[in-house]
C-alpha cells in the first residue's frame, strides 16, 4: 500500500512539471534537463550588419536592398528593404520589420542582400538563415564584389588575343594618299574574331589598331595602342569608354570607330572566304 502511494504522489509531481513548462512556452527538455529553445526566435525585427569581403570604395548614391525569404520561395519576399548607403564607409546596419504571422516554425528562412553601385554589384558570401530552426533575429552578412559588365568585356577581350594563337591567319596590305597601311586578321570556324592594322604614314609617324568581334560579328573592341579603347555590349550599348590619360571617347568619335571596324572586318572577312573557295 505504502509502495502505491508513493507512485502516485511521483506521478502528480512530474505531471505538474510539464504543465509548467508548457504554460512557460518551452518545449521538450534539452541538455541536461534545460527547457528547449523557442522553435521561432522572438521578435519582430531583423537586425543585421553588412560588410565587404574586400575594401573596395562605394560611391554616394549606392543602394542595398535586403529582404526576408522562405529558402523554398524565394521570389516572394515576406519583408523588404531598401537603404541608401553609399559615400560612408562599412560596415552598414540595418532594420528589418516582419509580420511573426508569416513565419512557420517548419521552415527555413534568409536574409537575402543586394548591394548596386552605379554597374557593379556586390552579393552575400554566404547564405544568413534567421528566425527558425535554432536561428536568431541578428545576422551578420559578407558581401562580395562582382564584375561590372565593362570588367567581363575586358576578361573577355584579353581571353580572345590570347587564344588568336589557335585561329587562322590572313594578312594584307594597302595604301592610301597619305600611308601604308599592312594587316592580319584571325579566323575561327570561317568568321574572323581579330584584325591588327598597322598604319605607317606617309609624313612620318605610324599608330597600331586592334578590333575584335563577336562570333556573329558585331564589333566587340576595337583598342587604340596607347589611346583609346571602346567596348560594345551584346545590345550594341558602350560598355567601356576609356581614353588614354583619363577622360572618355566622344559619341562622334565612337560612331566613327564602329563605322571603321564594320569596314576592317569586311575586308578581312572577304579574304578569309576567299581562301575557302580555293
Amino acid at each position: 500500500m505504502r509502495s502505491q502511494w508513493i507512485a502516485v504522489v511521483a506521478a502528480l509531481v512530474f505531471l505538474g512539471g510539464c504543465d509548467s513548462a508548457n504554460q512557460n512556452g518551452a518545449g521538450a527538455p534539452g541538455k541536461n534537463g534545460a527547457p528547449a529553445a523557442p522553435a521561432i526566435a522572438p521578435g519582430t525585427t531583423i537586425n543585421g550588419t553588412v560588410t565587404l569581403h574586400d575594401p573596395i570604395p562605394v560611391a554616394q548614391g549606392a543602394k542595398l536592398d535586403v529582404k526576408l525569404v522562405d529558402v523554398a520561395q524565394p521570389e516572394v519576399a515576406i519583408a523588404e528593404k531598401e537603404f541608401e548607403v553609399g559615400g560612408a564607409p562599412p560596415p552598414y546596419t540595418f532594420a528589418l520589420d516582419f509580420d511573426p504571422g508569416k513565419i512557420a516554425a517548419t521552415r527555413t528562412y534568409v536574409v537575402n542582400a543586394l548591394m548596386t553601385d552605379g554597374p557593379r554589384r556586390f552579393v552575400p558570401a554566404l547564405s544568413s538563415p534567421v528566425l527558425t530552426h535554432g536561428s536568431g533575429t541578428t545576422v551578420q552578412v559578407v558581401m562580395n564584389a562582382e564584375a561590372t559588365p565593362a570588367e567581363k568585356l575586358k576578361e573577355e577581350y584579353k581571353k580572345l588575343q590570347a587564344h588568336i594563337g589557335g585561329m587562322k591567319k590572313v594578312d594584307g596590305t594597302y595604301t592610301t594618299d597619305t600611308a601604308s597601311i599592312a594587316w592580319d586578321a584571325f579566323s575561327e570556324a570561317g568568321a574572323v574574331r581579330y584584325v591588327r592594322v598597322n598604319t605607317v604614314l606617309d609624313a612620318g609617324g605610324r599608330s597600331a589598331v586592334f578590333y575584335a568581334f563577336t562570333k556573329d560579328g558585331k564589333p566587340m573592341m576595337v583598342q587604340q595602342k596607347g589611346g583609346s579603347e571602346v567596348g560594345w555590349g551584346e545590345d550594341g550599348h558602350v560598355l567601356v569608354n576609356e581614353k588614354s590619360g583619363g577622360g572618355t571617347v566622344a559619341d562622334a568619335e565612337i560612331k566613327s570607330m564602329s563605322e571603321t571596324a564594320a569596314k576592317t572586318l569586311q575586308m578581312a572577312q572577304e579574304k578569309v572566304d576567299a581562301g575557302k573557295r580555293k
